[in-house]
């Protein structure tokens, strides 16, 4: 059982050079880069010196494409196989290795076909992250960025053992290789916003299990960059919003 993490790069060069996260995971497990934008210098060099596969796309690609690029690689370059572990990761997620063996252990005593971990928001890890959520509901775009009250958030302060959930936010899922080959990747008709619930709920349908682990923790710094109204990237969340609700049965 090998574990194999697929990380996107998007102008996030300096992120991932300066942070010994990537590296360090890349010690024990099989890392690959899809550079979404033009590799620089320093991210090649970083790669290069810790042992990190990078992969530099030729072509502009959503969150969803590019990981199911890196899946396909995996699968014939690595020789990845169904009962391996594909693990998602975005570039602003600090996690020890330490935490991911933790994971890997647990998941021995609580199989599941894909799982969830406790993100923070901080580096005290005092400020949740609100990454496990149930099915989003047409106006919640908008509940977020007028900064209205959302009820569609687990409140992980109250989740002391592993539970099952509807969805996890894409910065971090874990699959069985074998679910996310059964679920054919992400619907890459959605472009940065959406994949996620969108594979956890067709996996939901198929019977697959979706498992949060509280215990196990990591920091996801992110920007939150799609509250801005006038952002392009309010309106690719709004768009696929629209895609993912139109589209359910």
């Amino acid at each position: 059982m090998a574990l194999f993490i697929s990380v996107v790069n998007h102008n996030h060069d300096e992120m991932i050079s300066e942070n010994d996260t990537l590296k360090n995971l890349a010690q024990k497990h099989t890392v690959i880069i899809k550079s979404n934008t033009e590799a620089k210098t320093c991210l090649k060099q970083y790669c290069q010196k810790s042992g990190i596969h990078l992969i530099q796309g030729s072509s502009f690609k959503g969150f969803g494409a590019n990981n199911n690029e890196v899946f396909k690689v995996a699968k014939t370059s690595f020789n990845m196989c169904k009962e391996d572990y594909f693990l998602v990761l975005n570039p602003d997620i600090e996690i020890s290795l330490e935490s991911i063996s933790s994971l890997l252990t647990e998941l021995q005593h609580t199989p599941t076909d894909i799982a969830a971990i406790n993100l923070f928001r901080n580096r005290a890890m005092t400020e949740y992250d609100n990454s496990i959520r149930h099915y989003p509901k047409l106006l919640n775009p908008f509940k977020t960025l007028l900064r209205l009250p959302r009820k569609d958030f687990y409140d992980k302060s109250v989740i002391k053992q592993p539970i099952s959930i509807d969805w996890a936010a894409g910065s971090f899922l874990l699959f069985k290789t074998g679910c996310y080959q059964e679920l054919k990747g992400f619907d890459e008709k959605y472009f940065m916003y959406f994949e996620d619930v969108d594979i956890c709920r067709r996996a939901n349908e198929l019977g697959l299990s979706i498992i949060y682990f509280p215990q196990i923790k990591a920091k996801h710094l992110a920007a939150y960059d799609n509250r801005n109204f006038f952002s392009k990237n309010f309106r690719w969340y709004l768009t696929s919003s629209l895609k993912y609700h139109f589209s359910i049965k």
